[in-house]
This record gives C-alpha cells, structure tokens and sequence, in this order.
C-alpha cells in the first residue's frame, strides 16, 4: 500500500498574514520570547490557536490542543528547534570564530528558522481545515496548556503575558 502524499501547504497564507499583524504589534514579540523561554510556550501553536479563536471564531478542546503539539512535535524538534539552538550558539561565538563570517552564516541560519516557523504554521493550518467543531476551552486556558516552564514555576505574570496575547490577535484579526 502507497503512503499518502503530504498535503500541499500554502506557506503565505492567511495564517501567515495574521501571525506577521501579531507578532509586529507593540510588545507581543517580547511577550512570545519570555514565554518560550520562562514558559516553555511553542510560540507557533499559540499563533494557531490564537488564530482559530480570533479569526476563524473556533475554540480548541484541550485534546485538540494536545493532538496539535503532537502533531507538530517532530517538525519543532528536528528542524525549528535546532536551527533556533545553533543561531542561539552563534549569537556570541567563541573568539577564534571569525566574526564577519559567523555572523553572515548566523543571519542565514535566522532565515531558515524563520521559514521553518513559516511552513509549521501552515501545517497548523492545514490541522485547523481538518477539524471538527466542537465546543472548545477559552483561548486563555488553551494556550495555558502549551506552558511547560524548564525551572518548574510560571513567571508570576503569565495570566497578564497571555491576556496580551488575546488582545494583540483580536486587534490582528481585524486588521486594525
């Protein structure tokens, strides 16, 4: 029996448009970074599951919640991740690196993460297309199950990072 064929993902769309309107409004790409690194956040599934409730009026239940960072997994970790980490490394080298060369590889490397970013968000689209409607969990408490803080505690503030979130793709949805 023959595999099916991946689906054909459309890496500029909607999704697309609207994660560039959020994450380019003021303080939310501050907010995106704190939480993936006090919280463990996956900062793509939180701009699907925002982008389900803010511009397709759709609520996630928790497994679908569950089902989407299982079904992301093994992209963010084998390619998003990685190239995150070595960009990361890369961002202060050891002295014997030379520094015009690293640099200009570490701005390639942001590149491909980034389109890395880009085609895990049209997977989440894609996801989202295939889903039946069912009564789902408040976006607040959605994105709370994609916290997984690495030192154990929640920055004391992540009730209000979250609530930044929510306004900012409810301002991004309607293009204003």
């Amino acid at each position: 029996m023959q595999e099916a064929a991946p689906p054909q993902l459309d890496l500029d769309g909607e999704i697309w448009r609207f994660a560039l309107e959020f994450y380019g409004a003021s303080g939310v790409s501050e907010t995106c970074l704190r939480l993936q690194d006090e919280a463990g956040l996956d900062v793509v599934a939180a701009i699907v599951i925002l982008y389900a409730e803010a511009k397709l009026h759709r609520r996630l239940t928790a497994g679908q919640v569950q089902q989407l960072q299982s079904d992301m997994k093994s992209w963010r970790d084998e390619t998003v991740l990685p190239l995150r980490d070595l960009r990361r490394r890369l961002k202060a080298p050891p002295s014997s690196f030379p520094a015009a060369e690293t640099e200009g590889l570490r701005n390639l490397i942001k590149k491909a993460e980034l389109r890395s970013e880009q085609i895990q968000l049209a997977m989440g689209e894609h996801w989202l297309a295939t889903l039946p409607a069912l009564e789902g969990l408040a976006v607040e408490a959605a994105l709370g199950l994609l916290l997984n803080p690495s030192s154990g505690t929640l920055p004391d503030d992540a009730t209000t990072l979250i609530e930044h979130l929510v306004k900012a793709a409810t301002k991004a949805a309607s293009g204003s």
